[in-house]
């Protein structure tokens, strides 16, 4: 059930994961068989090893800050086994499927761009793109939060920051889609062909940005990225690829599902939309119980490379385990109500950014979007409706949404 993808089209269900973090916080899960099309067209059916599902709040961060024992880099960091040895090896070349040393050299290439003062140097873009979604928002009334609102201005604030142009921000959506939503027949659809050929052209886009950039660098982060060299070494070509695609997916893909599924849920807690439209000074802490209630990246997998016992369980080297940030955040044991959204909530020790050495280097960023965006609709939030049903995205990675009918007046 929890690895199914079509599981999550109706919801995520939290009330399995509630009688897990009761019964068995740590417990095994068999995968189930999944049909793909291999680049001859034909179906194909695989199941996979199958692995431990951790639930619980305190088990997840542990698990998460001891990559000594549970590695990111041992079989990669998503659910699905790589299917070939050459496979892995090119899975090793993204940032989340690294390791010590390698994670910390590569990830010193990225940090300065989402330091404080390069996030103020963004905040004028930022403010800019979220007041003219909103005024077209505002113009037409009815509107599709997902397409209209919050997959456009992460796209517009990432074509800046990678110094893309902005009539090519399509292209980035297209290929995070059809990535992250590999198993979503209205994406990947589970073809390996697809798949491959996103990753052709994704790379060959940015492998011409980048030369262009090392000839005329500018003030954006590709231009920073093949420029900057760490202990004498600038980052090779393969790594340049991986990091600019993690940066695209990691950029529009969560931002875009944290506010979607924000919205959702204020249109769902009318007391709750009704107080942050009153209270300029709640927008923050309301971001975060956003980010809890929401949880963009449901999970991420780590393989034991010793055997270890968690939480009582034990655990074999080589066994797969997945630390489910989507329960963890409805721990009751971490949060008081944690099945209510209340938007003032102190403390919140979400996990929707992970912890440990692998804590997401853009959430300066995300929080930035969203703060502005609920600060530019804040005159029109008494007014927001949801006027037909959410569809879905068929993941058991990503909780987003495909589209989100919405209304809202002027």
């Amino acid at each position: 059930m929890l690895a199914d993808p079509s599981t999550y089209t109706t919801g995520v269900p939290h009330e399995e994961f509630a009688r897990r973090r009761r019964e068995a916080p740590v417990a095994w899960v068999e995968e189930p068989v999944l049909t793909y099309r291999d680049p001859s067209g034909e179906p194909q059916s695989r199941r996979g090893t199958g692995f431990w599902a951790v639930t619980r709040h305190a088990d997840v961060v542990a698990t998460s800050r001891a990559p000594a024992v549970f590695s990111s880099a041992a079989k990669g960091a998503f659910l699905p086994d790589p299917r070939t040895p050459e496979d892995l090896a090119r899975a090793r070349q993204l940032l989340v499927n690294m390791d010590a040393p390698e994670h910390a050299r590569v990830r010193r290439y990225v940090t300065e761009a989402f330091t404080s003062k390069a996030m103020q140097a963004l905040t004028v873009s930022i403010q800019r793109h979220a007041a003219a979604v909103v005024g077209r928002v505002r113009s037409a009334g009815a509107f599709d939060a997902v397409a209209d609102v919050a997959a456009e201005l992460p796209l517009l604030v990432l074509a800046d920051l990678l110094g893309v142009p902005r009539a090519d921000r399509g292209l980035l959506l297209q290929w995070s889609n059809n990535l992250v939503g590999f198993d979503d027949p209205a994406y990947g659809g589970g073809d390996v062909t697809v798949y491959r050929a996103t990753f052709r052209e994704a790379f060959a886009y940015a492998r011409d940005l980048a030369e262009r950039r090392r000839h005329d660098p500018g003030d954006d982060l590709v231009s920073r990225l093949v420029t900057t060299t760490v202990d004498g070494h600038y980052l090779a070509d393969a790594e340049f690829c991986q990091l600019w695609l993690l940066l695209v997916i990691a950029g529009n893909e969560t931002t875009r599902h944290l506010i979607s599924g924000g919205l959702l849920a204020l249109a769902q807690w009318p007391d709750q939309l009704a107080a942050l439209a009153a209270n300029p000074a709640l927008t923050p802490a309301a971001v975060e119980e956003l980010l809890r209630w929401v949880t963009p990246i449901m999970q991420f997998r780590r393989t034991a490379v010793v055997d270890a016992d968690l939480a009582g369980q034990p655990i074999c080297a080589g066994d797969k385990v997945v630390l489910y940030y989507i329960s963890a955040n409805r721990d009751e044991a971490a949060f008081d109500g944690p099945g209510r959204l209340r938007l003032d909530r102190r403390p919140n020790p979400h996990l929707a950014f992970g912890t440990g050495p692998h804590f997401c280097l853009g959430w300066q960023l995300a929080h930035a979007e969203a703060r502005t965006l609920l600060d530019a609709l804040r005159p029109c939030l008494p007014s927001l409706r949801v006027t037909g049903p959410p569809v879905r995205l068929e993941s058991n990675f990503m909780n987003g949404l495909r589209s989100l009918p919405m209304t809202v007046g002027g």
